[in-house]
C-alpha cells in the first residue's frame, strides 16, 4: 500500500506529531488542529487543544485503573470530551501515546539531594 503524503494533498496542512496510532496536524487555512487517534478524530482551535492537553496532564491513570478494575473492558481510563453522555475509554498505554502526540512530558522522578534527607549521620 502506498503511503499518502498529506502535505502534497493540501499544502496548508502541516504534520506536527505522529505515532503508531495517531497524528496531530495543523491547517494554516482553517487555523484548526486535527488530532486523529485510532478511530477518533478531534478538531480543536488552539485554546481548545490547550484545554484538552491540560485535562490529559491532570488525568490520574493509576486512580482510574484501580477504581474501575471491575469493568469488563481493558480500557478503564475515562476522558470526557465535553458532552455528558459521551466518554472515551482508553488504557494506560493509549493515554501515554496520546500524551506523546500532544508533547506532554511524563512527570519524572525527582532525586533527593543529601541536604533533603533528614538523617543524623554518625561516623564510626
Amino acid at each position: 500500500m502506498k503511503e499518502i503524503n498529506i502535505a502534497t494533498m493540501c499544502p496548508s496542512i502541516k504534520v506536527l506529531q505522529q505515532s503508531k496510532n495517531g497524528i496531530l496536524t495543523f491547517c494554516n487555512h482553517s487555523k484548526l488542529f486535527q488530532l486523529v487517534f485510532n478511530n477518533l478524530c478531534f478538531e480543536f482551535y488552539e485554546w481548545e487543544l490547550e484545554a484538552f492537553r491540560k485535562h490529559l496532564c491532570e488525568l490520574d491513570v493509576n486512580y482510574w485503573e484501580k477504581t474501575i478494575a471491575y469493568a469488563p473492558t481493558h480500557r478503564k481510563v475515562p476522558i470526557s470530551v465535553g458532552n455528558k453522555c459521551f466518554v472515551i475509554l482508553l488504557d494506560g498505554r493509549e493515554v501515554d501515546e496520546l500524551k506523546g502526540l500532544l508533547k506532554i512530558k511524563k512527570q519524572g522522578l525527582k532525586f533527593l539531594a543529601a541536604k533533603d534527607i533528614a538523617y543524623k549521620f554518625i561516623e564510626n
